[in-house]
């Protein structure tokens, strides 16, 4: 098993193919494994790192406060590990979030930023994604970790989806069951997403950056995703009709390509 000591925790990675390198960084509770189908597709012209941040899949999971900040330090150190200076960088939800700060604390290792579904949180803007109130809180928790997964995925892609995809949204609650990590890791996660603020840093972020969206998207939505949109001198926003949150996975042709025509127009020829 392909592994690396980083500071505190040992972090599982893969890496696929060749050419410049495009690491995939995963969201919230999230493992490597989710991202099995688009890995060959990348590969056939990148050199594709996948790895399990800390506290999910088979990366090692302390129980201490966990932070953004620490996360993109963690992905920093993996990276120095497998002698990658600089790459594309491809986060999705929370990972958009980890890819945001390595360009703003480590600018010089980043070529350029795809942040799939990011949420911008801070108090110094006004809108914020409503409070789950603490009811609904309990509830969730009463839930067995398997009605979890499904409560996720439905709240993340299309009935319809689900539907006419049997096989693969059984095989993706299956993976995201195996790979999320221990509770008290779980909590790390929620916790680091829930106290990152990086709004007024974000004009320093000068690689050429991606954002893509969905429309339906119910966790982020658009008035959200145009803040960040503002604050970044350097994106471009696509946002895909009909699609929610996992719009790589409900919308899988369609934004494989929109990514992969991005990192072409910034990779060298």
């Amino acid at each position: 098993m392909p592994e690396v000591k980083v500071g505190d925790i040992n972090m599982y990675y893969e890496i696929h193919g060749k050419g410049e390198p495009l690491v995939f960084i995963n969201g919230r509770n999230m493992c490597a494994d989710l991202l099995y189908r688009h890995i060959p597709v990348f590969a056939k012209d990148y050199r594709v790192v996948v790895f399990d941040n800390r506290g999910v899949g088979k990366s090692d999971a302390p129980d201490v406060p966990y932070s953004l900040e620490m996360m993109a330090n963690d992905l920093k150190g993996l990276l120095k590990a497998i002698s990658i200076d600089k790459a594309h960088l491809a986060g999705y939800s929370m990972g958009a979030r980890i890819a945001e700060e390595m360009a703003l604390s480590y600018p010089e290792m980043v070529k350029s930023l795809l942040l799939v579904c990011p949420i911008t949180w801070s108090a110094d803007i006004p809108w914020l994604p409503a409070q789950i109130p603490d009811d609904e809180k309990k509830q969730w928790e009463a839930l067995s970790r398997e009605e979890q997964v499904w409560g996720f995925i439905r709240g993340v892609v299309s009935e319809e989806f689900i539907e006419n995809n049997r096989d693969l949204t059984e095989k993706m609650a299956r993976i995201i069951l195996e790979g999320q990590g221990p509770q008290h890791a779980q909590k790390w996660h929620a916790h680091a997403s829930e106290t990152y603020d990086n709004y007024k840093r974000l004009p320093q972020i000068k690689a050429p950056t991606l954002i893509l969206a969905g429309r339906e998207d119910r966790t982020v939505p658009l008035d959200n995703i145009n803040i960040l949109k503002e604050r970044l001198p350097k994106a471009e926003l696509v946002v895909m009709d009909k699609m929610g949150h996992f719009m790589i996975w409900e919308g899988f042709e369609e934004s494989n390509r929109i990514m992969l025509d991005f990192l072409r127009r910034h990779s060298k020829n």
